[in-house]
């Protein structure tokens, strides 16, 4: 009999998670350390991991937090040797890093514009390419996931117009990526969530009529949760999920079915 359990275990991989130290990509980083993950974080204020270390600590795994600008390629060919020199291979990369610009459609100006893409799909694509390049491809191992969302699929209320743009070029990063690494026996995802409560959107769900409005759109009447995000981040980056790749993994309470 298959023991199943193993297929979803992490223990001894070594993950790499832009944007590790907020938000989405600190919850999962926390998820991945409790599944005995070494976790690296890179992310622009590495000093917000303290706890996360001295967990890792705790639990006698590996953990390292560096300072990087994914956007430029010399500091992503920096962070490789880092990584090569404390770890020696990276099993799975989390492309948790982004950002978003709230600016009308007319209004939105070609410096603000580039700069949602240069982080959201630009910064992804140089990590995502490195890693494979060092590692993965070299060791014919590797999961890769993205950070995407329900609005690079369907359209949003004003203001959204790079952000959407750059999530619909993520789920198209993602499909393209896991045609060409396949053979590697690499698999590329995503998961595409619908609002959860981050730093860069909690101005948003704290207005009432916003939060309503939003909860009437979805099936499920709420909206979703972090570990909601790291569950499917665990699964879609194990072994279980083996023979899952070029997929975008909606976490939305629903909220796509009614469209």
């Amino acid at each position: 009999m298959e023991n199943y359990r193993s297929f979803f275990s992490l223990e001894g991989r070594t993950v790499l998670i832009t944007g590790g130290s907020s938000g989405l990509g600190r919850t999962i980083a926390s998820a991945f350390l409790q599944s005995k993950a070494n976790v690296i974080i890179c992310a622009k204020n590495p000093e917000l991991t303290a706890d996360l270390r001295e967990y890792a600590s705790s639990l006698g795994i590996g953990f390292l937090a560096i300072k990087c600008d994914i956007t430029k390629s010399h500091k992503v060919i920096s962070l490789m040797d880092q990584i090569q020199h404390s770890f020696q291979r990276i099993d799975i990369l989390v492309n948790s890093a982004g950002t978003n610009l709230l600016i009308k459609a007319e209004d939105y100006d070609e410096e603000s514009f580039s700069k949602v893409m240069e982080l959201n799909v630009m910064g992804m694509h140089l990590v995502t390419k490195s890693i494979g390049k060092r590692f993965m491809i070299p060791q014919n191992y590797g999961r890769i996931l993205n950070l995407s969302s329900v609005k690079g699929s369907i359209g949003s209320s004003e203001n959204y117009l790079a952000y959407c743009t750059s999530k619909g070029a993520v789920n198209m990063y993602t499909k393209q990526l896991a045609c060409e690494w396949g053979k590697y026996n690499i698999t590329s995802n995503a998961i595409a969530p619908t609002f959860v409560k981050t730093p860069i959107n909690s101005f948003l769900l704290d207005d009432p009529a916003f939060y309503n409005q939003l909860l009437e759109r979805i099936p499920l009447g709420k909206i979703g949760s972090f570990e909601d995000i790291a569950c499917a981040a665990l699964y879609l980056c194990s072994d279980a999920a083996k023979f899952v790749t070029g997929q975008i993994l909606y976490i939305d309470g629903g909220l796509t079915a009614r469209q």
